[in-house]
């Protein structure tokens, strides 16, 4: 019989404390296909893309202490784009749920009308994933897809 093994998931908005675990964090990430270069590989142009995503609302999941995801949500307008990044040890294990649930919860809080974002084609996980927390497709090409998420339902 396999053991199942307990993870305390934990997810707040980005503080100061973070900003080393998330740097180290992204120091050991591999990315998955289709990510459009992102995040950057140089650690120079990393620190750079970080520091402009903090204009957005950054959240970071931790699972059993260790920072394990980042999400950032960007104002487009009334909307907000969501961009999410699960460290490789970590997939498949709830974290991306979590991280969602709480990006909905502040983009109900903040008063947007909705969350959208941008998936690779073949990331058949997230796309599951984002279908069973009430995502819709908005449109799809040979490359991406965009879903989106009404807050106002």
């Amino acid at each position: 019989m396999a053991a199942r093994v307990a993870r305390l998931i934990t997810v707040w908005r980005l503080s100061m404390q973070d900003l080393k675990p998330l740097e180290e964090m992204y120091n050991s990430y591999t990315p998955l296909g289709g990510t459009l270069g992102l995040p950057p590989i140089d650690p120079a142009r990393r620190k750079k893309w970080l520091e402009n995503l903090r204009e957005g609302i950054n959240l970071v999941a931790y699972v059993n202490g260790r920072l394990a995801a980042h999400l950032v949500l960007l104002s487009t307008g009334g909307a907000l784009e969501l961009v999410a990044y699960v460290h490789q040890d970590f997939r498949r294990q709830g974290v991306a749920t979590a991280l969602a649930n709480a990006a909905i919860a502040e983009a109900r809080t903040g008063g947007y009308s909705k969350i959208w974002l941008l998936v690779a084609k073949d990331n058949i996980a997230a796309q599951r994933g984002l279908q069973k927390l009430g995502f819709d497709i908005d449109w799809e090409d040979l490359h991406e897809i965009q879903f989106s998420f009404s807050i106002i339902r």
